[in-house]
């Protein structure tokens, strides 16, 4: 034994084997010899050895042990399950055994019964760091971010400087939205290990997600060069590289990765971003396909490539796809007590509760649905919108049968079924001939609208023009979907118009010295109907796609939405199919800002 622990393992092999060779049933010679054959990688031999030592002892939670790891790593996982069971009966306290069993059930996907294991395993053994990072890692898998925060924490609490801890935290922390955070427990690993390609990689996504996009590219080409043949490396810096724009040297990258690594899903669905922002659409489509064919239990797959096929215009796959937003993460309607999904049908004497999702924006988008849920619904129904408050009155003015209802209230609402809203137009709109041609559905205050349009008809002149040129919202994937105001100069510089600002939020210093108007008792953030009627009173609204250009949009006022090609909420089309009344100026993937902005004011200067 003492040469199996220094090292010297053919030695050891050697000695166990002689004492076996002199009696065949020495359990103790058997188990260090199964226990050897399983450390040098010799799993069925391992399974043979200890197998034979259970028969001689049939009660030792140490061979029991053992035999599970033998026969986990032969492949045969239900044998390694009886047998970690059996050595818990008899020894229940033993954390080791539950680290073990957890990580066997975590690799069968069984996370709920893993997670209980690996705390089982750490109530034994509160400084046990491998069993901490088994638990939040399971509890990563299974969405529960905030638990395997805890758990990292709790870890890193016995093991601070622990590497592989800290950068799984790192990745619970940007999941959770705390950015910041997750960089600065990259940074920790990478100040004691300055080339760990892995803390770069990560490192350099959260450098992205600060829309620090130099950085990341910085960061990212070096956690190449240190590792240059690590796929995860090459799809890192494309997707960093994509983000800018950069398609070229991105679409090499991600050609690289594939061939390092041609069945990795998530750099398939990555690459598909890239296309897609490409607008090379049935390229998209089929890296997303080939994506979520090696990897049909990731949600994130199937909503991309529902994505791509609304941008192509197949509605009724699109939409039916879109539905994985919810799985995904990439929507999260608010949590209502259970109630079955509504189908569209008719609901006599029922109640219908509409979850809230999404953004502002989108919530207003989806509102173009709800005389159709109405009226699918029938007059014997109850139907209950939840929703952004602020839009609560206008609402119940545009649709004088629904019923409104807040999201923090829809929480603790019951219904009879309900439905997310972003759902309604798999029920409503799966074909273009399915949107009504109309102008607007929502209704301002008229008395509200009467007063605003007095103050504006004070401001000048001419044709009035609000404007929105940002979304509060900065997240990388939209950054380059926004402008500055500075590169408004062409449009702000055409005569004959008067400017109002729609651009919610402090923009003092950035339209001082130009020529818009701002309205300072107007909270465009928070009273949407003063918002509202301030956008009723425009002739026209210019916007950047942001919820300023869904309020104009639901209105009814004339709208122009500066896009990137392709954005799916114009479905493939050339217009935008919610909002007649609203045309699309797109960014082709080949130009700048300033060149659309550009054709924006040789049209206005046209209409003015």
């Amino acid at each position: 034994m003492a040469l199996h622990q220094a090292g010297r393992l053919m030695e050891a092999d050697g000695l166990y084997r002689q004492v076996l060779e002199a009696d065949p049933s020495h359990s103790d010679a058997l188990r260090l010899r199964g226990a050897l054959a399983y450390q040098i990688g010799n799993p069925a031999a391992a399974v043979e050895l200890l197998s034979a030592a259970r028969k001689v002892d049939p009660d030792n939670p140490e061979v029991l042990t053992l035999l599970g790891l033998a026969l986990e790593a032969s492949g045969n996982a239900e044998g390694a399950e009886k047998a970690y069971r059996r050595a818990l009966t008899l020894a229940p306290r033993s954390p080791e055994i539950w680290n073990n069993l957890g990580a066997l059930l975590r690799d069968k996907g069984r996370q709920q019964d893993a997670a209980e294991a690996f705390g089982r395993a750490v109530v034994l053994k509160p400084d046990y760091v491998e069993a901490y990072q088994n638990l939040g890692v399971t509890l990563y898998r299974m969405g529960k971010l905030d638990a395997a925060i805890a758990a990292f924490e709790a870890g890193l609490d016995v093991a601070p400087g622990d590497a592989d801890m800290l950068l799984n935290y790192g990745v619970a922390l940007s999941d959770a939205g705390r950015t910041r955070e997750a960089a600065a427990c990259y940074a920790d690993v990478l100040e004691k290990a300055p080339d760990d390609p892995d803390a770069l990689t990560n490192l350099a996504a959260a450098q992205m997600r600060m829309e620090d996009l130099a950085g990341a590219e910085e960061t990212a080409r070096r956690a190449l060069s240190l590792a240059p043949d690590s796929a995860g490396a090459m799809a890192n810096l494309a997707m960093v590289l994509a983000a800018g724009r950069h398609f070229e040297e991105a679409e090499g990258l991600y050609h690289d990765a594939l061939r390092e690594a041609p069945d990795f899903a998530d750099i398939w669905g990555n690459y598909g971003n890239l296309l897609m922002a490409a607008d090379r659409l049935e390229d998209a489509d089929v890296a997303y396909s080939k994506a979520a064919k090696l990897d049909p239990a990731e949600p994130r797959h199937a909503f991309q490539l529902g994505l791509c096929r609304l941008n192509q215009g197949d509605l009724r796959k699109g939409w039916a796809l879109y539905e994985s937003r919810i799985d995904c993460g990439a929507s999260v309607p608010v949590e209502t007590p259970k109630a079955p999904r509504w189908q569209g049908d008719a609901l006599p004497g029922k109640s219908l509760l509409i979850v809230p999702e999404q953004g502002l924006g989108d919530e207003i988008r989806m509102l173009s649905c709800l005389t159709d849920a109405v009226g699918a619904a029938g007059d014997g129904a109850t139907v209950t919108v939840g929703c952004d408050a602020r839009l609560a009155p206008l609402i119940r003015r545009s649709f004088p049968k629904v019923r409104t209802v807040s999201r923090e209230a829809a929480s603790a609402h019951k219904a009879d079924f309900s439905i997310p809203c972003a759902s309604l137009p798999n029920l409503f709109r799966r074909n273009l001939g399915e949107f009504p041609d109309r102008a607007g559905y929502l209704r301002t205050d008229p008395a509200l609208v009467e007063t605003m349009a007095e103050r504006v008809a004070a401001l000048g002149g001419g044709v009035k023009v609000g404007i929105a040129w940002r979304s509060g919202l900065m997240r990388v994937r939209t950054q380059a979907a926004l402008t500055a105001i500075a590169q408004w100069e062409p449009i702000l510089s055409v005569p004959g118009v008067t400017f109002l600002n729609l651009q919610y939020g402090d923009v003092d210093a950035e339209l001082a010295g130009r020529p818009v108007s701002v309205l300072d008792d107007v909270d465009l953030r928070n009273d949407l109907e003063a918002a509202a009627a301030l956008t009723a009173c425009c002739d026209l609204v210019i916007n950047m796609g942001t919820s300023v250009g869904d309020m104009a949009g639901a209105l009814g006022v004339p709208c122009w939405s500066l896009l990137l090609k392709p954005d799916w909420v114009t479905l493939g089309a050339d217009r935008h199919p919610f909002y007649p009344n609203t045309k699309v100026f797109w960014r082709m993937p080949d130009e700048d800002w300033p060149a659309v902005l550009s054709r924006v004011a040789e049209a206005l200067a046209a209409t003015a």
